[in-house]
């Protein structure tokens, strides 16, 4: 009688941390891991070439329904270009960071420089939380 009371004692126990692990792996998913892939998703639509995405500190905000990371896609010849920081707005909109190259005369320049400026903000304000 003890032996049983023990060992139902201890299926109950087990039973607990069960479900307590798949409560806690059900909240990861739904937090976590699924707005990260449908960030994902939604990038790699607008993208071209974007099956060939690959994508590193991808980060996502619930309050605000923002996502940010960076993406590198492959050029025609095969090769992946260079990584890009991205940011994806809650109506589908995708930023991606403009050219670091100021060409041009002073006019261009400036206009370069005032673009990467406008984009700096936007990571200020949306990814940086």
């Amino acid at each position: 009688m003890i032996e049983s009371r023990g060992l139902h004692a201890l299926l109950a126990v087990a039973f607990g941390i069960a479900v307590f692990a798949v409560a806690v792996t059900g909240w990861w998913a739904s937090t976590y891991w699924i707005p990260l892939q449908d960030v994902k998703g939604a990038v790699r639509a607008k993208l071209d070439n974007g099956a060939s995405a690959q994508f590193e500190h991808v980060w996502y905000s619930k309050q605000t329904r923002v996502g940010c990371g960076y993406v590198s896609v492959k050029e025609p010849a095969g090769g992946y270009k260079g990584k890009k920081h991205f940011i994806l707005f809650p109506g589908g909109e995708l930023q991606l960071e403009p050219s670091r190259e100021t060409q041009g005369d002073a006019a261009q320049q400036i206009a370069a420089l005032e673009q990467q400026a406008r984009y700096a903000q936007a990571i200020r304000a949306n990814c940086l939380q």
